[in-house]
């Protein structure tokens, strides 16, 4: 990216940052240097979630989760290994929250659930048993804004993962990118 385009990107994100109550940092372009999501990018958002701490911060980073500093950062079993082992030289997800600063740190298992790796401890939140999935194209990035929405309204780690659990479960009953909308999950919580 351009430095001109960078640097536009991270003021307008400084601008719009504080209006929000939840900012989602979709970080899963598979290059070298990423795609929107630059170092100075990273930098723009450890500022303002230190500055912001009412505001959730969320990372979802296929690649790059080891760079990501005060937010709350999410990956899959595979992408948290090979972050914590960049980070920390092993597999240690409370050694790897440590290093990023992260208020928690969430890795997603698929149909075991998720790993919540907080200050205090870690605990397990189980996922919704799903006999036949069609898709799971989808199933991450419906799991962090489920939770990062449920991160904001319950302000509790375990609840949130649950949340983004359910939206899961519904994305991957659908062929291609699924999606989980309101009702569906009303109807399934119920």
């Amino acid at each position: 990216m351009p430095v001109e385009t960078e640097r536009e990107v991270v003021a307008r994100l400084e601008r719009a940052a504080p209006d929000f109550d939840v900012v989602l940092i979709s970080d899963q372009a598979e290059t070298s240097q990423g795609g929107v999501v630059t170092a100075a990018v990273r930098e723009a958002l450890a500022r303002l979630a230190s500055a912001h701490p009412g505001t959730v911060f969320w990372a979802d980073s296929r690649l790059r989760a080891d760079l990501f500093r005060g937010v709350i950062v999410k990956g899959n079993r595979a992408e948290m290994e090979a972050a914590s082992t960049r980070a920390t030289g092993r597999v240690d997800y409370a050694a790897f929250r440590k290093h990023a600063q992260a208020p928690f740190v969430v890795v997603t298992a698929g149909g075991e659930g998720a790993m919540v790796v907080r200050e205090g401890g870690t605990a397990w939140v189980a996922a919704r048993n799903v006999a036949k999935p069609v898709d799971i194209c989808g199933a991450g990035d419906s799991f962090s804004a489920a939770a990062a929405l449920a991160m904001k309204v319950a302000g509790d780690p375990l609840a949130a993962a649950s949340f983004g659990n359910l939206a899961a479960s519904i994305t991957i009953m659908k062929k291609g990118t699924g999606t989980a909308s309101p009702g569906e999950i009303l109807e399934q919580n119920s």
